[in-house]
């Protein structure tokens, strides 16, 4: 990289930190996935096996890499410790992303807007601090970028292609999956011409169907099915344009050296689990099993339309036509380019407007960056790899499409970017390009870097004044989170009051945190927020007789929460709920929280 990129990179770290920091501290959400991250984290650096029948979220490689670094520089899990890691994952991500974009088009604004827009899309981490998300954004904005030198060192390349897919799957292994249907669409891409012909059809069959495999336990939902056949259409863009495309030279596949990678991390991560104390069966179970399972506890869903649909398939027509009756017709080259410079950008700046679902209609334009107009500067690996992945990988929004939308647009940044240079390299390239062209392709650029710039500015301002209304929180391992002064002062009186009625407590449902500012280990090995959900009988007996005899025991309990998510069910019948039930009182009430304590 360039002393100048590497130069202006760093610069826009240092305008961002404090924006990151501003909105990491400004508040926190009460269904608090943070406090669950920390205490499996804090049960794991004290020896506790990775994988049980009580955690049944993730998988290990998180706990392994991010508790190797906290034990190897001696930080303790905390609400402070653990947002300030996920400041340095968010930027980490954003210059990563900002690299991959700016050596996939060798153009250094461009490669800037590419790290803000990332920048932007992560605030979403802010708001659910600790999660696996901030590390699935490293990951996949660094498998593009380990992509973009595959032409130059094709064997490493493969290398740690594999094993960024190995890492997802070891993180969460839907997303894992995604990854790996895009890499091995792009690895078919790379055969011989004898194996091509047979292997790259057959994967681009398989990835189209894929969206309706992955969502069959919900198909019967209207939207579920809706956005299932929108990612197929999209999908199916992409398999015609990348079939059809001239074959171009490219390096050997290095099939040896991708698996390599990919089960050498999967082999590493869970021997490291099971030497840990974890079984076999807790490992099938967690990685596959409950995440099979879970369409079936929670949903929110995304408000696609039909007309999203019928978008997707004027697409498919689209490319159809592009690479089959008009592939030799003569579009003129000003049209086309015009045409790829507004598809960039609408990727570029639709995903600006997250939590918007909008930037979803910029999938169907996934396969225009298949086929480049001129010179190659991002190789045709590359190419598939990044229209493959971001259609494909939009699915994180199944069956929640929270946090979950900025992850699925994460790959849709260079893949946007791509577009958008294509577009003005094939309008500058034309004979004689009008003024309008040119002025066009003079000011596409600049105009995406003055949006970005514009929401960095008004973002900090927002963030800016959100960070100074609230107040401390006040409480241990949070003192520098600040949050609405009723609200701190809530919890404030809360754990005061746990730390003196109880010696020990149950949050129902899981709000973890409090083990964090009250000191006391959680008087249950049940972590999962929603443990209530999904009850096992036969372990629960065994954690009520555990209870029975536990002198001050008190639960603290959220209805508000447990409305959110029962999404309107009945909570199911379990022998810890009945306990509750039958044995506790309210003492006292601190807004939505209530602290329970045994009947006299």
């Amino acid at each position: 990289m360039h002393i100048k990129a590497a130069g202006v990179f760093t610069l826009v770290v240092l305008v961002a930190a404090p924006i990151a920091y501003m909105s990491m501290f400004g508040g926190f959400q009460a269904y608090d996935d943070e406090g669950y991250m920390l205490v499996t984290l804090r049960d794991y650096l004290a020896g506790h096996p990775l994988l049980t029948p009580y955690l049944a979220l993730y998988g290990p490689f998180f706990y392994e890499l991010v508790g190797g670094l906290f034990k190897l520089l001696g930080i303790i899990p905390t609400n402070d410790s653990g947002r300030l890691f996920s400041i340095v994952v968010w930027l980490a991500s954003s210059v990563v992303a900002g690299l991959a974009t700016y050596r996939l088009t060798w153009n250094l604004a461009v490669g800037v807007v590419g790290q803000l827009v990332t920048f932007s899309l992560l605030a979403v981490l802010a708001q659910e601090p600790m999660t696996t998300y901030g590390l699935i954004s490293l990951l996949l904005a660094g498998l593009v970028l380990v992509a973009t030198y595959r032409l130059e060192k094709p064997r490493a390349t493969a290398v740690l292609v594999g094993a960024i897919v190995g890492a997802l799957c070891m993180l969460k292994i839907n997303v894992g999956a995604f990854a790996g249907l895009a890499v091995v669409m792009a690895w078919a891409g790379s055969l011989t011409p004898v194996w091509r012909r047979f292997v790259l059809p057959a994967i681009a069959g398989v990835i189209t169907l894929a969206p309706f495999t992955l969502t069959s336990a919900l198909l019967g939902r209207g939207w579920v099915l809706e956005l299932a056949l929108f990612v197929s259409l999209s999908t199916a863009s992409v398999a015609i344009a990348y079939v059809a495309a001239e074959p171009r030279s490219e390096p050997p596949s290095s099939t040896g050296w991708l698996l390599l990678g990919g089960l050498g991390l999967v082999a590493a991560s869970l021997g490291i689990a099971l030497a840990g104390g974890s079984r076999p069966v807790d490992v099938w179970n967690d990685l596959v099993v409950r995440a099979v399972r879970f369409p079936q506890l929670f949903t929110l869903p995304v408000n696609i339309n039909p007309l999203a649909d019928a978008w997707a398939v004027v697409s498919v027509a689209v490319a159809v036509a592009t690479f089959g009756p008009l592939r030799h017709a003569r579009v003129p080259a000003s049209a086309a380019g015009a045409a790829r410079i507004a598809s960039g950008l609408y990727m570029l700046l639709s995903i600006l407007l997250l939590p918007s679902w909008i930037f979803l209609l910029g999938l169907p334009l996934a396969w225009i960056a298949i086929r480049p107009p001129g010179a190659d500067a991002a190789g045709s690996y590359c190419r598939i790899l990044l229209a493959a992945l971001a259609v494909i990988g939009s699915l994180q929004i199944y069956p929640v499409a929270g946090s979950q939308l900025a992850l699925a647009a994460l790959v849709m940044v260079p893949l946007g970017a791509v577009i958008l240079t294509d577009g003005i390299a094939q309008l500058l390239s034309s004979p004689a390009p009008a003024a309008p062209w040119r002025r066009l392709a003079a000011w596409a650029t600049p105009s995406a870097f003055a949006v970005t710039v514009t929401i960095l500015i008004l973002s900090g301002y927002l963030t800016e004044g959100r960070f100074e209304s609230g107040s401390p929180s006040g409480l241990a391992g949070a003192e520098s989170v600040r949050m609405p002064a009723q609200q701190g002062a809530q919890l404030r009186e809360l754990v005061g009051g746990i730390e003196r009625d109880c010696s020990a407590f149950i949050t129902y449902p899981g709000m973890n945190s409090l083990y964090v500012w009250t000191g006391q280990e959680p008087a249950t090995p049940l972590r999962y927020g929603v443990w209530w959900l999904v009850p096992d009988v036969n372990d629960e007996q065994l954690i009520v007789q555990q209870l029975e005899g536990r002198p001050r025991l008190c639960v603290v309990k959220n209805q508000t929460l447990i409305d959110f998510w029962a999404q309107g069910r009945a909570v199911p019948p379990s022998p810890l709920v009945a306990f509750i039930d039958q044995n506790f009182v309210e003492k006292k009430s601190y807004g939505d929280y209530a602290l329970l304590v045994r009947r006299t």
